[in-house]
């Protein structure tokens, strides 16, 4: 698919969309971008398309969840959008800003945008441990991880049992840019050598 910037207007249709389908599982904007992120960050890159029953949740079965098999071709046109805006922001090496968004008191929390990123690693999980294994490239994940389970139902899995700072909620959400970079140059040259072995191999 050819890439086609999103617009504001594109955003706001696409946010008022999952909202709309939030009482059915359905993730949120925040929550869609880090979801997006670990998949192209990660091991290897996942159509969408075959995640949409993750994004939607109960909504992708429901018949009634889109007014019309055109309606619901345009949202699936917009989380295209999104996803191949993430793609190119990674691919190019240009500054990754994470869809952040504030709560009624202006106050952004990045827990929603952490744990989206944490489900996207679900997907392949056993690759990811790659990452986990090595003990320098592993601190990228710190600051998403300390978010998806600062407010995790089991205490011993939070980072902070009473709750984190407003200066270390800060540094964390700081970071996120640097550690989405990070994870996806690590999985980017684990790939490139897996490709230049074959290569050899071939040639051999």
């Amino acid at each position: 698919m050819k890439f086609k910037p999103m617009t504001e207007q594109d955003y706001q249709r696409l946010g008022e969309t999952l909202s709309q389908l939030a009482p059915q599982g359905a993730m949120s904007l925040e929550k869609l971008d880090g979801f997006f992120a670990a998949l192209h960050a990660g091991p290897e890159a996942i159509k969408p398309v075959d995640c949409l029953p993750t994004i939607l949740g109960a909504a992708f079965d429901d018949e009634a969840a889109f007014p019309s098999p055109k309606a619901f071709d345009k949202f699936a046109t917009l989380v295209m959008g999104h996803w191949l805006e993430i793609a190119r922001t990674l691919e190019k090496g240009e500054d990754f800003h994470p869809w952040l968004d504030a709560d009624e008191h202006g106050v952004v929390h990045g827990n929603e945008w952490a744990e989206g990123f944490s489900e996207g690693m679900q997907i392949l999980y056993d690759d990811w441990t790659l990452l986990f294994d090595d003990a320098e490239a592993a601190g990228a994940l710190a600051p998403i991880m300390a978010l998806a389970f600062e407010h995790h139902p089991d205490p011993e899995m939070r980072p902070f049992l009473d709750g984190a700072s407003a200066e270390q909620k800060a540094e964390w959400l700081g970071e996120i840019s640097a550690s989405v970079a990070q994870i996806y140059h690590f999985f980017a040259a684990l790939r490139q050598e897996m490709e230049d072995a074959e290569s050899e191999a071939n040639d051999d």
